[in-house]
């Protein structure tokens, strides 16, 4: 009886030393092969880096490291800059902090710190600043599956000519979401307190402004490679408007919905639902901002006195657009101008 207690005492402290030995084994191969993978990162991040340089590209990731031992593996930079000089563009920010979860090394979140210098053609050098600006980005080919950006209390300045800064814009929060179904893409974003200095677009004072959108488009994968940085560039695009929605300070706005298309000379075709939150309110202030428009406008205004309203007692004015011309029914109100 003494004898085989004895053993039964052995052989279980000799499983608890090999189950000991066995963590032990298990986790130097988890950090030889941690280390093995941060050093493979900061590898590849110094050839493509070198690989950017030798096309013209002047990139860096200053005091690139791998970081997040022991459950997640990402790259940390003192500072980051990007210059193309063939394209006249550069941009230079802060630190910036990534990192993915060991199990899920498609999913990739950073920040980076400000401010950030921008310079692009045909505008004036920007200083951007922000209290948080963070990114999350699941990996897929040949584009992202899904990305999303948000930042708050961001400040826009531009450089005059004489060097001197002037303010741009101001934004208390933003996200901005993108997710890819090939052909398929969605878009939403989402603002709080945007403020375009007075007197940037139109030479006219323009007010603060919140919204939203929800837009899908029906083969956005053919945007990507495309080389135009304005609207020409949903040319022969066609999708739908969940919903894009502007809101001035009073809470009066606009939302605008339904199917739309871009022909290829640019010409915008679509059936719209427009709600306006106070139409007086919204009038009044598209009036000072496009005085050009009042008629077009006033039309608008007055159509929505006869039209049904939503739930919350807002106007919703059916809007046909074809090849740029707008009407309600058959009454003709104005013409959109081509992208």
């Amino acid at each position: 009886m003494t004898s085989s207690t004895a053993d039964k005492s052995y052989n279980a402290g000799r499983r608890i030393r090999f189950l000991a030995v066995g963590i032990v084994i298990i986790g130097l191969l988890y950090t030889g092969g941690w280390y093995y993978l941060a050093n493979v990162l900061e590898t590849r991040v110094a050839t493509n880096i070198a690989g950017l340089q030798a096309k013209g590209i002047n990139a860096a990731c200053d005091n690139a490291t791998a970081r997040g031992y022991p459950f997640r593996l990402g790259l940390n930079c003192s500072s980051v800059s990007w210059v193309d000089q063939a394209k006249n563009v550069s941009v230079s920010t802060g630190a910036f902090r990534s990192a993915a979860q060991i199990y899920a090394p498609f999913h990739i979140v950073s920040e980076v710190d400000g401010p950030a210098a921008v310079n692009v053609p045909g505008m004036m050098p920007l200083d951007l600043n922000w209290d948080n600006l963070k990114s999350s980005v699941r990996l897929d080919k040949p584009i992202p599956r899904r990305l999303s950006l948000e930042g708050s209390n961001v400040v826009i300045n531009q450089h005059n000519p004489s060097g001197a800064a002037t303010p741009l814009a101001t934004l208390k929060d933003g996200q901005l979401h993108f997710r890819a179904i090939e052909p398929a893409m969605d878009i939403a974003l989402s603002f709080n307190n945007l403020k375009v200095a007075d007197n940037t677009i139109y030479d006219k004072p323009l007010p603060e402004l919140t919204g939203a959108a929800d837009i899908q488009l029906a083969n956005g994968f053919a945007l990507i490679g495309k080389t135009e940085r304005d609207l020409s560039v949903l040319r022969g695009q066609s999708g739908i408007l969940r919903r894009v929605d502007l809101a001035l300070p009073d809470g009066s706005g606009v939302a605008i919905s339904g199917p739309f298309s871009v022909a290829d000379d640019g010409r915008i075709s679509g059936d719209f639902k427009i709600t306006m939150r106070n139409p007086e309110s919204v009038a009044t202030t598209v009036k000072s901002i496009f005085p050009g428009q009042n008629k077009i406008i006033s039309s608008v205004v007055q159509a929505m006195a006869f039209v049904p309203k939503d739930a919350s007692g807002a106007p919703t004015l059916p809007v046909t657009v074809k090849n740029g011309k707008m009407s309600v029914g058959f009454i003709s109100i104005g013409r959109l101008p081509s992208l």
